[in-house]
């Protein structure tokens, strides 16, 4: 019979060594490892997320360094005090630099559009997208101010305050919502904008139609349809507006407002039997916005009144409903969430620089190591002896296959008896072919640890194989090896 205690012996004391090497390195590492892995790579994770979504907002609004830095100063307190954190306020600041808003007037917007987004529950890129896109379309300025008359005293808000307390009032007080009233924005704003139309009263129509059924685009293209047809008549429109007795303008020429023009319409279409409505809005709207035209003048004084005197006294709404939002414990935790990406952030702050280099470093060394392999071949990064090594190997496993176990086992024991030699050779293969020797120029203990311990899973790996190769469980030769056999 075949003596292969001595194969079995070999493999036995490499497989024990191994073994223990690793749980020993497990049992060094474990401890630094949660500790380091769990804090710097989350700080890692927000700080560089968080700097990469500043970065952008630089690039897209032109920003000087002093003005980027007043900006991610801003995130951050906006991060560590409220639901919404740093890096979704960088977002919220990408989609006010696209609608070219100045620095100034993102400091002083910001606030706003965060209470609009968490009483509406609405997520903060989105809202501020709704606000700066329907604020563009009604020409309010981003440094323009509102005033606001309440209890007999006047009082200036900053437009996109206004603008999101109006919006928040009127998701608050019909059938729709922000994100549902964003939809209708699209259509109907540049429409409304462009007439003179004020923010309060299209959110009146809007928020009239939403309790009718009517929202989002379907109410921006009935809006829209109104609007332009009223403003360009037809023969058709302008007979049912004489009927009606309305008209867009004063006497002096000078447009009306829109709630002056609903007013109107409602007063018009007052005693008229449902058939005549019916005609009338058909021919004033057309036949698809003919049921948003009837949601308005259908709908009875007491709504009506009581829609638009809510919008009109919207002042400080969103910052009430957001605080209102917030009062309980999700809203606890997503302050406390927000608090500690805060927190990650302020220490990637202090960590970054180096990392830069580290990363930098790599990066030249590994293009140094694609440009030799590119020139050179790949023989010309790996170790003379380790081809030697390998062609060896190949030349052992021919000698087996036709000489019998009895060489291979004699190897394998002086491979277990030299495994101190053996091991490293194995490593250095890895750690060449891997590109591993481009880490250890600028990686810590640790990864020089973590390389070692590759190479002698590896080592395990390959001669685990050949035992299997040369005992009958696997047909095919020595595939690995043959790899390098013509270096």
């Amino acid at each position: 019979s075949i003596d292969s205690s001595g194969f079995q012996s070999g493999l036995s004391k490499l497989s024990g060594m191994a073994s223990g090497a690793i749980k020993a390195t497990t049992s060094i590492l474990a401890g630094a490892a949660t500790a380091v892995a769990g804090i710097g790579t989350a700080a890692i994770k927000v700080g560089s997320d968080f700097e990469a979504g500043m970065s952008k907002v630089q690039s897209i609004s032109g920003a000087s360094a002093t003005e980027i830095q007043q900006l991610a100063d801003k995130a951050k307190e906006m991060g560590a005090k409220t639901k919404f954190s740093a890096t979704e306020s960088a977002e919220a600041f990408q989609y006010m630099a696209m609608a070219g808003w100045k620095t100034g007037d993102m400091l002083n917007s910001i606030e706003g559009i965060m209470n609009l987004a968490a009483a509406s529950g609405e997520d903060l890129a989105s809202t501020s997208d709704i606000v700066t896109d329907a604020m563009t379309a009604f020409g309010l300025a981003a440094d323009g101010t509102t005033t606001i008359i309440k209890n007999g005293y006047s009082k200036e808000v900053s437009n996109a305050t206004h603008f999101a307390d109006v919006l928040a009032k009127a998701a608050s007080n019909s059938n729709t919502n922000v994100g549902m009233m964003g939809e209708t924005f699209k259509y109907v704003a540049p429409v409304a904008g462009a007439l003179g139309f004020s923010v309060e009263d299209c959110a009146t129509a809007i928020g009239l139609m939403a309790n009718s059924g009517i929202k989002a685009s379907q109410a921006g293209t009935s809006l829209r349809s109104i609007f332009t047809r009223m403003a360009k008549p037809t023969k058709e429109v302008q007979a049912a507006m004489d009927q009606l007795g309305i008209s867009l303008t004063n006497s002096d020429g000078s447009m009306k407002s829109l709630k002056e023009i609903m007013n109107d319409l409602r007063s018009g279409f007052a005693g008229l039997t449902e058939a005549q409505k019916a005609q009338l809005a058909a021919s004033l709207g057309g036949q698809e916005a003919m049921s948003g035209l009837l949601a308005i003048v259908n709908a009875s004084d007491e709504d009506y009144q009581k829609l638009t005197d809510s919008i009109y006294d919207a002042d400080g709404a969103a910052k009430e409903m957001a605080d209102t939002m917030n009062d309980n414990l999700q809203g606890a935790l997503y302050e406390l969430g927000s608090a500690a990406e805060s927190a990650g952030i302020e220490l990637y702050d202090n960590i970054k620089n180096p990392a830069k280099k580290a990363v930098r470093a790599a990066a030249t060394e590994i293009r140094s190591l694609s440009t030799t392999i590119k020139d050179n071949g790949i023989e010309a990064i790996i170790p003379e002896e380790t081809i030697t090594t390998v062609k060896n190997l190949g030349t052992t496993a021919k000698a087996v296959g036709a000489g019998g176990l009895k060489v291979l086992g004699g190897a394998a024991q002086f491979a277990g008896e030299n495994i101190q030699t053996a091991l490293p050779v194995a490593a250095s293969l890895l750690t060449v072919v891997k590109g591993y020797t481009v880490v250890k120029t600028i990686s810590t203990a640790f990864a020089e640890t973590q390389v070692a311990m590759a190479g002698a899973s590896t080592g395990m790996t390959i001669l685990g194989t050949v035992a299997k190769l040369f005992t009958g469980e696997a047909l095919a030769a020595t595939t690995a090896t043959g790899l390098l056999s013509g270096a």
